[in-house]
């Protein structure tokens, strides 16, 4: 760097920033509950942030206590820590006290790296901003402290950033810019794990060179900026005249095929033309000889029709003349076939009948004479329940008025189960 202030940055012919190196301290409050929150959110010009309050002791006969919200606030008991304070109005008696106040918001951490050398040996400065919060805050006060924490942070940022640097040369180190800084996020989580810090998020936020570097690379930079322009435009101008050439022939090609299109659809339409007229001259003969020979073939079917009929009509003629004859002769004697074997059938039919009635008979007879001794029981048995019947259908679905004798006799064989005057 060049002399007059260390803290400014220079880059290319301008100041960039006034650098500030950020510093943890702890500082001592009378009133945490009216003023701690506004201590705890401000920051110094000279880049001090407040982690901790301290407050001054309590009255001896103090028995009400006040705990501030938003803050951690350990408590301690003739001074042996007693863990954090549930925020409100506690009734404790004086040996009771507030030992430290510690912050719950995020901070805002500024680390300046000045004069960081990288491969190829070039002094840098880089400024990395940190953002952090305090999670536990008995391991980060019993533990570590503000100001060991400050200078913890402050040597473990600075190497960090060293190492980094140191792995890129001044073409590349700009690169470190951005989300570049995980590595170095993760190193500080592990490094403060059991502090009660946890850190969230690490960015490097600027990267300057020296500034004849600086006005170097700006002077190349500009330089193969406009090489860049003038190849391009010579590029443009290279596409512009071949694109022009390349649209000329290309309007020199399609007159040509148009030129060749438009000559083969004049020949085509010539060779249509011939084969159509050829094609009408072959068609009209045809027509002409088809017409001729169909009148020749009306002719002859006419006449060759005409004397088809005639034979047909004398054919039919003498054929039905015939017919008539042969169907009277014939209808005659097949009548007097008929009528004979008629009489015949009937008379042979009329004999069978009277010997098969005369057999019927004769059988019955003897069988009458055989079985009139046997069947006289079974039939008067047999007629007898047939009365009984006739008499049960009338006693069950009878409707009439049995009034007079008739009425008595119907009664009377009812209850006899006979229609006799004999008892059954």
């Amino acid at each position: 760097m060049s002399g007059g202030d260390p803290n400014v940055v220079k880059g290319g012919h301008a100041k960039k920033k006034k650098l500030v190196h950020s510093r943890c301290v702890q500082v001592r409050c009378k009133d945490v509950v009216a003023n701690g929150l506004s201590l705890l959110s401000s920051k110094s010009q000279g880049g001090e942030i407040p982690l901790v309050l301290i407050p001054e002791g309590r009255s001896v006969a103090s028995i009400w206590m006040e705990v501030p919200t938003g803050v951690f606030c350990l408590m301690q008991k003739f001074g042996k820590d007693i863990g954090p304070a549930l925020p409100g109005w506690h009734l404790y008696p004086a040996w009771y006290r507030i030992a430290y106040v510690v912050t719950q918001q995020s901070v805002c951490y500024d680390a300046p790296v000045l004069c960081c050398p990288t491969a190829d040996d070039v002094r840098v400065s880089v400024d990395v901003t940190l953002v952090f919060h305090i999670v536990d805050p008995q391991k980060f006060i019993y533990r570590l402290g503000a100001k060991n924490f400050d200078e913890f942070l402050s040597g473990t940022v600075d190497e960090a950033i060293r190492m980094l640097v140191r792995k890129e040369t001044h073409k590349t180190v700009y690169a470190l810019r951005g989300e570049r800084a995980d590595i170095m996020l993760k190193m500080l989580n592990d490094k403060f794990l059991n502090a009660g810090v946890a850190f969230k998020d690490c960015k490097v936020t600027s990267v300057w060179l020296p500034d004849a570097l600086a006005n170097c690379l700006e002077i190349t930079t500009k330089m193969g900026k406009g090489m860049d322009v003038r190849v391009t435009e010579c590029v443009y101008d290279f596409l512009n005249i071949k694109l022009g050439s390349e649209m000329q022939i290309e309007g020199i090609r399609r007159a040509q095929e148009q030129t060749l299109v438009a000559e083969a659809g004049k020949k085509r339409q010539a060779e249509l033309q011939f084969e159509q007229r050829s094609v009408k001259a072959e068609a009209d003969g045809e027509c002409d000889l088809i017409q001729a020979r169909g009148k020749i073939e009306v002719a002859l079917l006419t006449t060759q029709t005409d004397l088809d009929r005639t034979k047909q009509r004398l054919e039919t003629w003498r054929v039905s003349t015939v017919n008539e004859k042969e169907t009277s002769t014939d209808a005659k004697r097949v009548q007097a076939d008929l009528d004979c074997e008629k009489e015949i059938i009937r008379a042979t039919w009329r004999e069978e009948e009277m010997i098969a009635a005369a057999t019927i008979t004769k059988c019955e007879a003897g069988v009458e004479a055989d079985a009139i001794a046997s069947l006289a029981a079974k039939r008067e048995h047999d007629l007898l329940l047939r009365e009984k019947t006739i008499l049960e259908k009338l006693a069950t679905k009878g409707s009439f008025n049995l009034i007079g004798s008739s009425g008595d006799h119907l009664i009377s064989a009812m209850l006899k189960g006979s229609l006799s005057d004999k008892t059954a």
